[in-house]
């Protein structure tokens, strides 16, 4: 294969590349009912329904289609042929450290700005320049007034200027990711008037919706995608998702708006949660009682097609044996769409073709040392033993709970639906000897395909 379209392809299979919906890579999976519902119907239908502001928590695993479900729930709820909302779309990977904790005041403060930004740009305004006496600059003079040191820390900016408040607002969401001591201050304001602050915010938006409404929308609902992805480092990933538990559980009180809002959180939370969480679940190869299911099967079987044309399969794993590849591939996955993506990418890199069974084997082993490692480190082979066998996420103690939290973190447990939620292990953890598991490891797999 020549260089420049092995380059291409490569690049083609970038697995941290979020897709849009009209990407010509990307697969409508819902069409086919292998992740047990519709999962942009799934979101919509509460929000089109009902008459008072919903307040929606999603999740799902890095890499399983989230991202690009919220794409297509915004360009749903937008249309003006069915509920013609205004749609505010944030990515919290753009405006915070998704290393650290979190807390109220960053959330709310972001919405305010985006909600009003989009509102700007719906009047046919300059989103880039928000008013000076619009709901993000009377913001930031009540953190002023509320504390006059604040201002100290906008470097070179009067904040008492109109010139001064509309850059403080300009670079507010900058410096609450990138600044930790603005942060802070912001954070220990808000915390001595929490009350005083949540309901301003809640007076913003009301007047924020009443605009929307003035241009014939329908109201304003707001997406706040990726806080999924607060995890923290090694060493910060617990008290991390700790202060994301205290700002979502109990119904999240301070962040229910008035007006439609759904917030994606952490994995390891839903289990946690009292209230639903709409977890996005795994392509479905298999169903709780390890039978192959076809259908998720084929359905990987076209994603891999969108992203490597069938005259290059064939050339980088062989026309009699491109089905078998494939489909060993798939069972090795789980489901997971990021790793078939991922595991693409890193058949590109070989330097001979085509990759034969032996050869997939050695990768998809490969490939399966992180998950192994992962698990050796947590320390919880014998409660993991336990999940492998039930497909249940049930813990007794602080310590199963800590190595819940982590191990869904790091995707070696996989979430499923079909008519019930059930879990399973990576295969390529599922079939390790500590475990004991039923399920098929990697080289069982390849070789159950006839790889």
């Amino acid at each position: 294969m020549e260089f420049e379209r092995l380059q291409e392809l490569y690049n083609r299979c970038n697995p941290d590349e979020p897709l849009s919906p009209g990407d010509a890579r990307n697969v409508d999976i819902d069409q086919r009912g292998v992740r047990g519902a519709h999962w942009t119907n799934k979101l919509a239908r509460q929000i089109e329904l009902s008459r008072t502001p919903v307040c929606q928590l999603f999740t799902g695993l890095r890499g399983t289609g989230k991202s690009t479900e919220i794409q297509r729930l915004a360009e749903r709820l937008s249309d003006p042929k069915r509920r013609n909302l205004l749609t505010v779309l944030i990515d919290a990977d753009d405006v915070l450290d998704l290393t650290v904790e979190i807390d109220i005041s960053d959330v709310l403060a972001l919405i305010l700005q985006h909600t009003e930004r989009a509102v700007l740009a719906a009047e046919g305004g300059d989103a880039a320049d928000a008013l000076t006496d619009g709901p993000l600059g009377r913001l930031w003079a009540w953190l002023s007034r509320t504390d006059v040191e604040i201002g100290k820390f906008t470097a070179g900016v009067d904040v008492g200027s109109k010139a001064g408040v509309a850059g403080a607002k300009a670079g507010l969401d900058l410096n609450l990711k990138t600044n930790p001591t603005v942060r802070q201050r912001v954070r220990e304001i808000v915390a001595k008037h929490l009350s005083t602050f949540v309901r301003f915010v809640h007076d913003e938006l009301r007047e924020l919706e009443w605009r929307a409404r003035k241009l014939g929308r329908a109201g304003v609902v707001i997406l706040f995608d990726s806080l999924e992805k607060l995890r923290g480092t090694s060493l910060t990933w617990k008290p991390v998702l700790e202060s994301a538990e205290r700002i979502f559980s109990s119904g999240a009180p301070y962040l229910q708006l008035p007006v439609h809002v759904l917030y994606t959180i952490p994995p390891a939370l839903a289990r946690r949660m009292v209230e639903p969480v709409s977890f996005l679940p795994m392509i479905k190869v298999r169903d709780v009682e390890g039978r192959l299911h076809p259908e998720g099967v084929e359905v990987i079987a076209e994603l891999v097609r969108k992203r490597i044309d069938e005259a290059a399969l064939e050339e980088i794993f062989g026309k009699a044996a491109l089905r078998d590849r494939i489909r060993a591939i798939a069972l090795w996955s789980g489901g997971y769409p990021r790793e078939i993506v991922r595991l693409l990418q890193t058949l590109l890199e070989l330097e001979a073709f085509p990759v034969d069974g032996k050869t997939l084997e050695r990768e998809l082993y490969r490939a399966g040392n992180a998950y192994r490692s992962i698990v050796y480190d947590s320390g919880a082979i014998p409660w993991l033993a336990t999940v492998n066998r039930t497909k249940r996420l049930i813990t007794s103690n602080d310590q199963e709970r800590e190595a819940a939290d982590h191990l869904l973190q790091n995707n070696v447990i996989l979430r499923y639906l079909n008519d019930d939620e059930w879990v399973d292990l990576h295969p390529s953890v599922a079939g390790m000897q500590e475990l004991a598991g039923p399920a098929p490891d990697a080289k069982d797999a390849a070789v159950e395909s006839g790889a």
